[in-house]
């Protein structure tokens, strides 16, 4: 009996392969591909601005916060244009082929930074990337870092080809596998978590062998492989795009044939207006302000909006003024803040947040405006757990790489290799947890989805709790044990299938319908914004590996130790902090689960 099967009619219903469309596996393929490029490059990035062009961890910090940031921001843009444009399969074709070109360009490393110690006395002149010259026999007054500039370019290119290609690819090969089942197929939950099984076997392999080659044998291997990945995922999608049975095509193809600009049809001034927006987003990952400034300034706005369009899209209302005014002033408030990150303006924006909100909860007691103040709750929330848990490609890779014992037998495990053990821990524990809530359901013992939220929270400043443990049990050479580093990720996986599935969930089943992908939309800037976060917060443990000090191991550990006590606080008060108030957010639920 064949695995592979079609029906009678030929090409008019889609081929199935193990009872699901073989759309999906092209789909599966495809991000498996895409996951391992994307994955392979992250977790070496951090390591290869600081030890190969010596860049600062704060520098390193602001490079990784800015490309992170809007990796998970850009998807919205090119969701909307593949929703009113160019169709999925083609926001898919397009994204791939950046990605390609940006994961090639990353190959390129360039000549390596040199540092010269201040009172070195130069060798041979040096001329400065301004232009200035430095005679032989100058006495350096500080410390001087000689970086190869165009490698930098290069670099910087490639991380905007790849955060524009993400963008396209990202949100709309998960789109084109919900189209694939008619609407109550009841095979779509397991297509879905085949789906994703994909992203976890791309993510746990790139980190090992892209890490593992980047650090043994040079940086270039590393993401020359995440390359190659990326590459093979084209070719997939280019060979089984006839699998997909037209689910992917345009709405409306003859749109996409209507002039834009003199002989420009509107799907090449989508292409062109994509590669345009590189010379932008090459600057933006340079300026690693910039990106949090907009982020949070649209967060803001997303959230007044979102609750603002609550209070006043309901039947039978007036248009109320001074709901509007309270919105309008939290929003300038919070803008204020945007731009200044003064905490005086953050306690003044709150407290008009809350004047906004209880207001609303006064004079509109409505299903629609109860559910989406819990749902902007939730999302604020979630910001602190993805700033905790998104330290993995941070300052817990550089941990790794300075304060850990990693010997394993003869050899030694790599810094950047740990990041296999998130995707690693999820394709062990996603079908307990799914069985676990299952489990409890039945007995009327599952959680509510704040107090879900609450534990994920917890949980992520309980493994920042066994990094502090394990700094009170170094080995001779005042290293920490690779135990206790698992143990963390352990915990904050753990913590992440609490949160994450359920907030997804949540904000399908809270938001208001008219606006559901807005609300999507505002979860996925939420989480954008907590990239840059994670980055500002992993700041606080950098290293300054310009002086003699910085290769002192207890040093650098008492550092990241604060750091991670500080994060274990956080995260136990605020996951406390939801767990307290979950009955008042369940009530605002209005009925759902």
């Amino acid at each position: 009996m064949t695995a592979i099967t079609s029906s009678a009619a030929g090409d008019t219903e889609p081929a199935t392969l193990f009872g699901h469309p073989v759309g999906l596996y092209v789909c599966f393929t495809t991000e498996l591909w895409e996951r391992f490029s994307f994955y392979g490059m992250k977790y070496l990035l951090l390591l290869y601005l600081t030890k190969y062009h010596l860049f600062t961890d704060n520098a390193g910090y602001d490079v990784l916060g800015a490309y992170a940031g809007l990796v998970y921001a850009l998807p919205l843009i090119g969701g909307l244009l593949a929703d009113r444009y160019l169709g999925f399969r083609k926001a898919v074709i397009f994204g791939a082929l950046l990605l390609t070109g940006g994961h090639a360009l990353m190959a390129y490393e360039g000549a390596a930074a040199i540092a010269y110690a201040a009172g070195t006395t130069l060798p041979e002149a040096i001329t400065l990337p301004d232009g200035t010259l430095l005679a032989a026999g100058t006495v350096l007054q500080e410390r001087l870092v000689i970086q190869d500039v165009v490698a930098l370019d290069v670099f910087f290119l490639a991380l905007a080809l790849i955060t524009v290609g993400v963008g396209f690819l990202k949100p709309n090969i998960s789109t084109i596998v919900g189209r694939l089942y008619e609407p109550g197929d009841n095979r779509r939950d397991s297509g879905f978590t085949i789906f994703y099984m994909g992203i976890n076997i791309g993510s746990f392999t790139a980190t090992l062998l892209c890490g593992w080659l980047g650090e043994t044998y040079g940086w270039g291997y590393g993401f020359g492989l995440a390359g190659i990945g990326m590459l093979l995922g084209l070719i997939t999608f280019l060979y089984g795009q006839k699998y997909l049975f037209g689910h992917a095509e345009p709405a409306n193809p003859a749109l996409l044939k209507e002039k834009a600009l003199g002989p420009i049809n509107k799907e090449w001034a989508v292409y062109l207006g994509g590669i345009a927006s590189l010379g932008v987003v090459w600057l933006l990952v340079q300026h690693e302000p910039v990106v949090h400034l907009a982020q949070n300034s649209l967060l803001i706005v997303a959230i007044v909006g979102l609750v603002l369009y609550a209070m006043l899209h309901q039947e039978h209302k007036a248009r109320d003024w001074t709901a509007i005014g309270l919105a309008g002033f939290t929003a300038a408030l919070g803008l204020v803040w945007a731009f200044t990150d003064i905490d005086l303006w953050l306690g003044l924006m709150l407290l008009a947040l809350v004047g906004f909100i209880g207001y609303g909860y006064k004079a509109h007691d409505s299903d629609e405006y109860s559910r989406t103040v819990v749902l902007m709750v939730l999302i604020v929330s979630s910001v602190v757990f993805w700033a905790l848990f998104e330290q993995s490609a941070g300052s817990m890779t550089l941990y790794a790489d300075r304060v850990l014992d990693r010997s394993f037998g003869d050899g030694e495990v790599r810094a950047s290799m740990f990041g296999s053990l998130n995707p690693g821990f999820i394709m062990l524990l996603a079908i307990p947890f799914a069985a676990l809530w299952v489990w409890l359901a039945k007995r009327g013992w599952e959680p509510s989805t704040p107090v879900k939220f609450g534990l994920g929270i917890a949980q992520a400043g309980l493994g920042f709790g066994a990094l502090v443990l394990g700094a009170q049990f170094t080995n001779e050479a005042g290293k920490v044990a690779m135990i206790w580093l698992i143990l963390a990720y352990l915990l904050h996986t753990m913590g992440e299938l609490c949160l994450s599935p359920v907030g997804l969930s949540a904000v399908t089943k809270l938001s208001i319908f008219r606006v559901v992908g807005v609300s999507m939309g505002t979860w996925f800037l939420a989480t954008a914004l907590s990239e840059t976060v994670a980055t500002r917060i992993g700041k606080l443990a950098a290293v300054d590996t310009s002086k003699a000090e910085a290769g002192d191991i207890a040093t650098a550990l008492a550092t990241y130790t604060n750091l991670y006590e500080y994060l274990m606080w956080w995260g136990l008060g605020v996951g406390l902090l939801m767990m307290l108030i979950s009955p008042i957010l369940r009530k605002g639920m209005r009925g759902i689960h």
